[in-house]
């Protein structure tokens, strides 16, 4: 006699089968990708890394997140339950990439949701709007784990109205390095720069140490590359990778899932370095900043591994949800702390007198 399964058991099998034989493709696709072009371009695509539920259930967590307190751009925060189920999915990834590449990234650090529209006034979009960014290496990324080269952005559209439209445009490695090898090679590694015109010329700042890092006598556009990404595509970026947003005529929603080196070492010293753009950047994000002087002055350390620095964050944002601690600093209390640690590296703790470094 034929065994008999209820219907119930017979779609939960097929779903299973469907699930694993999925999982089997993702794979072998995954394994014919040019992964070693994180070293030579910065940046890989993967087509259709996410699939409609995965999508569906990202789009209902941006819905449901609170805005962050974050005052340099209007960004919402991607929840722990929207990312847990990920996470195996970007450790395959992760597999290929150290197998492939020099890049070497093993800890999860942050999650948000990056849109084409401003939900507040920010100090990119002071009367909020279309929220747009130019030419620039990220900012507060690299002031707190001080390398972007062993650090990978997971960009991955969620909702995405118009293929050809609002899309990331990127300066790969390899374009820029053959129009300006110097500077490539000064950008290597680095962040916190953004790119403006003057005159006929592009003048990249640096916006970490001040001043610029030099000075192009050509127009980026002439080199850029757009990914065209449909919704559940990833672009897997380096965090030195020059980029802008294409433009802001749809409403295009992405989540950006960040991965850093938890050995890489940061010293205390280079959070309290740079000039007025970046003290008012800090100022805005002091949420971030202020925990991360926190845990030098705990540990009684000048240097320390980016998963320990990371590991605090983490636990001052559960006590955070929990309302067991403040939501954000005063302006006043992080501006004097920050003088505070300014006028301790001017007395002797730099790069050339610490120890540790």
């Amino acid at each position: 006699m034929a065994a008999y399964f209820p219907p119930m058991v017979c779609l939960s099998v097929k779903r299973l089968f469907s699930v694993r034989l999925n999982e089997r493709m993702f794979m072998s696709s995954l394994k014919s990708l040019p992964f070693s072009d994180l070293d030579s371009r910065g940046w890989i695509l993967i087509p259709s890394f996410l699939d409609g539920g995965e999508i569906e259930t990202l789009e209902k967590d941006f819905a449901a997140a609170p805005l962050e307190v974050n005052s340099n751009y209007s960004v919402r925060r991607i929840s722990p339950a929207g990312l847990s189920g990920l996470e195996p999915r970007f450790e395959e990834v992760l597999g290929e990439v150290r197998e492939h590449s020099s890049v070497r990234v093993d800890l999860l650090n942050d999650g948000v949701y990056f849109a084409t529209f401003a939900e507040k006034a920010t100090l990119a979009n002071p009367r909020g709007g279309a929220q747009q960014f130019p030419w620039h290496q990220d900012h507060e990324n690299y002031w707190l784990w001080h390398d972007t080269k062993n650090y990978l952005n997971f960009y991955i559209p969620v909702v995405k109205p118009v293929l050809e439209k609002s899309n990331l445009t990127v300066v790969p490695f390899d374009r820029f390095a053959a129009r300006a090898p110097q500077l490539h090679a000064k950008l290597l590694g680095r962040g916190a720069t953004r790119v403006v015109s003057s005159g006929k010329k592009w003048v990249i700042k640096d916006d970490d140490r001040g001043g610029k890092v030099g000075t192009l006598d050509f127009d980026l556009a002439e080199i850029e590359e757009t990914p065209l990404l449909h919704p559940g595509d990833l672009l897997l970026m380096r965090g030195d990778l020059i980029h802008r947003t294409q433009d802001s005529s749809t409403r295009r929603i992405a989540a950006s899932i960040r991965y850093i080196n938890s050995q890489t070492p940061v010293p205390r010293w280079s959070l309290s370095r740079g000039g007025l753009a970046k003290s008012l950047m800090m100022l805005n994000a002091r949420y971030l900043f202020e925990p991360a002087f926190e845990c030098f002055e705990k540990a009684g350390a000048e240097t320390l591994p980016a998963g320990q620095i990371d590991h605090y964050l983490r636990e001052l944002r559960d006590l955070r949800l929990a309302g067991k601690a403040a939501a954000n600093s005063s302006k006043l209390g992080f501006l004097a702390r920050l003088a505070r640690e300014k006028l301790r590296r001017s007395r002797g703790i730099s790069p050339s007198t610490s120890a540790t470094l």
